[in-house]
């Protein structure tokens, strides 16, 4: 796939060494369709093994991040569907885009102003830095709709905010402004709801300007501890150093102090 792509409510494009991918679905509340999940999961896909790119940059058009999956358009009454469908066509899509936010070792920014419901947590807690207002909304509003959590939502909440508050925001629908999110370690950032795209962007310039394959790296290590006993995590540690010594931004704060200069990597 190209990585220069318009669907509508959808923009991917390529600035730089940056994979911009901006939401524009406002009568919706960007909501994402079947379609926005696929290009979304392709771009991505081809920026892990494009060279140029070195940061995703994931937002939206508008006052809101994603208010979830648009369920309206999926359902189709008159048509009967095979007992497992949900779970076949969740693994298929939704959940194999929420695996590849996880495990892209290109890392990924998201900037969340408004809703950021269901699939769009799920979107905004899988980036490497999610920036948001203080007033966002974050809600998984799935029991409430007598549905259980999808996108990797149950997966992550607890990691970040322990289990109380995850089968708090889980089990009752409890709504988080961006501020408590913060608050909660729940994201990484909360700024004034005209600071966020400058605040992100800000993000998105140091990861792009950043030794690329080393956060890379330190992205898997991150979750590779998540079940690792310390020893197999040691080991890991010196494997992804002995990689890590082999590439040209290894040797670069070493060249640039034997130069004078400020360090430059150019993400090999």
């Amino acid at each position: 796939m190209t990585l220069d792509y318009t669907l509508d409510g959808l923009s991917i494009a390529p600035d730089a060494c940056v994979l911009r991918i901006t939401i524009d679905r406002d009568h919706r509340r960007n909501s994402l369709t079947d379609g926005m999940v696929s290009a979304m999961l392709d771009a991505i896909e081809t920026a892990e093994t494009t060279d140029s790119i070195r940061v995703i940059s994931i937002a939206s058009a508008n006052g809101n991040f994603c208010s979830g999956f648009d369920l309206g358009e999926r359902r189709k009454p008159d048509s009967p569907r095979r007992f497992g469908a949900t779970q076949r066509s969740l693994r298929i899509d939704i959940h194999r885009f929420a695996q590849t936010l996880h495990e892209c070792q290109t890392p990924i920014v998201t900037a969340v102003r408004g809703y950021a419901y269901g699939l769009g947590l799920g979107v905004a807690l899988a980036a490497d830095v999610c920036v948001a207002a203080h007033d966002a909304r974050f809600k998984t509003p799935f029991v409430g709709n007598a549905m259980t959590p999808d996108s990797g939502t149950s997966w992550i909440l607890p990691r970040l905010i322990g289990v109380a508050r995850a089968k708090q925001m889980l089990l009752t629908g409890l709504e988080v402004s961006g501020a408590q999110a913060a608050d909660w370690g729940m994201i990484a950032q909360s700024v004034p709801t005209t600071d966020v795209d400058e605040a992100a962007e800000l993000v998105v310039q140091q990861f792009a300007n950043a030794a690329t394959v080393a956060v890379g790296f330190a992205k898997d290590l991150v979750y590779r501890g998540l079940t690792n006993d310390l020893g197999a995590h040691l080991r890991a540690e010196a494997a992804a150093m002995e990689m890590i010594s082999r590439t040209d931004d290894f040797k670069e704060p070493r060249r640039a102090k034997r130069d004078a200069r400020p360090i430059k990597f150019d993400g090999r």
